[in-house]
């Protein structure tokens, strides 16, 4: 995997030795940056949008990508994966909205793109549990459908489990929501953002939270001169410890990055996540353990800096952060190909 282990420091130096300008705020680009081997194309998006509604890639016909990151919501769970008891799933399902715009996937950063991401989905017998790639491409191979749709998006080629993640990762990559009220703030609107918002913006930079929560996604640095496709941008969380927080929300149940390294020093490291439309994506933390944006803000405070922020300042950050949500596209749900008179799914 070519996932390399990035904090703030050595990012300052990468983007210091960086010909390109940079800037901490920044908006959000009309379009990210597309794979050399998966570019978009109609057909491909097509498909890969019925493949993304479809519960028949989940062996038992129950789940779909859009039960746990809902595209009519804000493009996560909303903490319902975790009442699927059957599964044991620990982490929060993170939004999907504004993803393409990561260089890395999963809390723990272990899939260096959307692709790869698509395909631990689909086998992980946690979530669509498909068993084998032979399992899943003869079910797809037995709808008619599927079969004339491969055949448009992926010309001369089969139905494979590596076209499946390109044609989903395709569509994901259209899952952007522009035009924030920030955006227009920062691209010179200042009356997009009132009083109350403008001081949160002030607090949200003066108290350290840009240190993480920097560039177009707010998550780091997005796919471009100082991050490719694949390289990580980590953080310790929590930083400092001993606050009654850490048992309050189990923060120390799950040592992050660790329990992919086995690298005693990434114990409590975690991919930067973004904030763009935080708003709508409670619950919060890697466990979903804070169920509202002011007490995720209070946290955060705690444990990574400790200033003891007051409950206006709180209050007013909060504000700003719902500034960063963005318009939603139109969604339809896609009409998916049937199997006339059979089922798929015992």
């Amino acid at each position: 995997m070519r996932s390399f282990f990035i904090t703030l420091v050595s990012i300052l130096i990468i983007i210091s030795q960086s010909v390109y300008a940079f800037e901490y705020l920044q908006p959000l680009p009309d379009k990210p940056i597309f794979p050399d081997n998966n570019l978009q194309t109609e057909e491909k998006i097509t498909l890969g949008k019925q493949l993304y509604f479809d519960p028949r890639l989940s062996l038992k016909g129950d789940v779909s990508c859009n039960t746990c990151h809902n595209l009519a919501a804000g493009g996560d769970d909303d903490g319902a994966v975790f009442n699927m008891a059957d599964r044991k799933i620990k982490r929060s399902a993170p939004s999907l909205w504004n993803v393409a715009y990561l260089s890395t996937y999963f809390w723990d950063a272990r899939a260096e793109s959307l692709e790869v991401q698509a395909l631990e989905h689909l086998f992980d017998p946690k979530i669509m549990d498909m068993g084998s790639s032979a399992f899943l491409e003869s079910r797809l191979k037995s709808i008619p459908g599927y079969v004339i749709a491969f055949s448009k998006a992926f010309p001369n080629e089969k139905i494979t489990t590596e076209n499946i993640a390109m044609a989903l990762s395709a569509f994901e990559r259209t899952l952007i929501a522009h035009d924030s009220r920030y955006d227009q703030y920062i691209k010179g609107n200042k009356s997009a953002l009132n009083e109350k918002e403008k001081r949160g913006l002030n607090l949200f930079k003066n108290k350290g939270c840009l240190g993480c929560h920097f560039g177009v996604n707010f998550a780091g640095p997005a796919p471009g001169p100082a991050l490719k496709m694949g390289d990580a941008f980590y953080e310790l969380m929590p930083t400092i410890r001993g606050s009654n927080y850490e048992s309050k929300y189990n923060f120390l149940d799950d040592q992050g990055v660790y329990h992919h390294t086995l690298d005693e020093e990434h114990r409590l490291f975690w991919r930067v996540p973004p904030l763009r439309n935080i708003a709508d994506t409670a619950p919060y933390f890697h466990n979903g353990a804070v169920k509202n944006l002011h007490e995720a803000v209070r946290v955060m405070d705690r444990v990574q800096f400790n200033y003891g922020v007051n409950e206006q300042e709180v209050d007013d950050i909060v504000s700003f952060l719902k500034t960063l949500t963005g318009i939603y596209p139109p969604m339809t749900l896609p009409r998916l190909p049937e199997t006339e008179g059979a089922t798929l799914i015992n």
